[in-house]
């Protein structure tokens, strides 16, 4: 099979594989173009180009194969990406992130990275995806630590899953009642509100050591979250919500950075 590719000067593909989909961003040089999202695909890595094709979005031109960088917390898919005839697969390594520990995600430290470079440090980036994680650095773009916890969705699908009669649920688009009178409410309730005050507690907690620090949202419940926050906030002000900056392509962003920096 003969592999051709474009020029590095030319649009080239940067995929985030993440605990539940696959994100794609197709990149012109430094600028973004397009953003798509799919489904894990199966293991079985193609044999031809029509095979790949079929995975990624953005593979257009007959047997060319763009460059695609890819970042993976999914051991079996960064196995299937491997074989990908022109692909580079970053690791811990290519973060210039000080103070990340063996087991610190690939996916925070290059969000907490581009982050940094884009807004300033200090920075807490929140991520709301299928887990919700905080991570922040201090003013010298060292690691300081973070959290873990169920996402808002992932959450609601264990109460359906682990309980014997609580039905599922989608997330609401506006808040829910805080006192809720049936069962589906009351799920929500339980979720969106925790999430709320998990969020406030702990943004005041890192600004008060870091005061002055921006605070970035992403992930795929960004628009969900900002949603509940500015909501609150008018029945219930929060000081900090201007410092709350949403970007939820940080990630593909980020890696288009670690490119740029491997590249200068």
């Amino acid at each position: 099979m003969s592999v051709l590719s474009i020029s590095p000067s030319d649009s080239w593909i940067a995929l985030s594989v993440g605990n539940s989909r696959l994100h794609w961003a197709l990149f012109n040089q430094d600028n973004l173009q397009k953003i798509d999202h799919t489904s894990h695909p199966n293991l079985k890595p193609p044999q031809n180009w029509s095979g790949w094709q079929q995975l990624c979005p953005f593979i257009t031109q007959e047997n060319i194969y763009p460059k695609l960088w890819v970042v993976s917390v999914v051991p079996s898919q960064t196995k299937l990406w491997q074989h990908y005839p022109n692909v580079t697969i970053l690791e811990r390594a290519d973060i210039p992130l000080q103070g990340m520990y063996p087991t610190f995600g690939l996916d925070r430290a290059i969000a907490l990275w581009s982050a940094g470079i884009a807004y300033g440090w200090p920075v807490l980036v929140i991520d709301g995806g299928t887990a919700l994680t905080f991570t922040g650095a201090d003013g010298e773009g060292d690691l300081v630590g973070g959290a873990i916890l169920p996402g808002l969705r992932l959450q609601l699908r264990s109460l359906q899953s682990q309980t014997a009669e609580l039905p599922g649920v989608v997330l609401p688009t506006q808040l829910p009642p805080l006192w809720a009178t049936e069962t589906e409410a009351a799920m929500q309730s339980g979720v969106v509100y925790g999430a709320i005050a998990g969020l406030t507690y702990r943004i005041e907690q890192w600004l008060l050591e870091h005061p002055k620090s921006p605070i970035i949202l992403t992930g795929g419940d960004t628009d969900l979250l900002e949603t509940y926050l500015k909501l609150w906030h008018q029945h219930n002000p929060l000081s900090w919500i201007q410092c709350l900056t949403p970007d939820p392509q940080l990630l593909l962003q980020g890696i288009a950075a670690v490119r740029a920096k491997q590249k200068s």
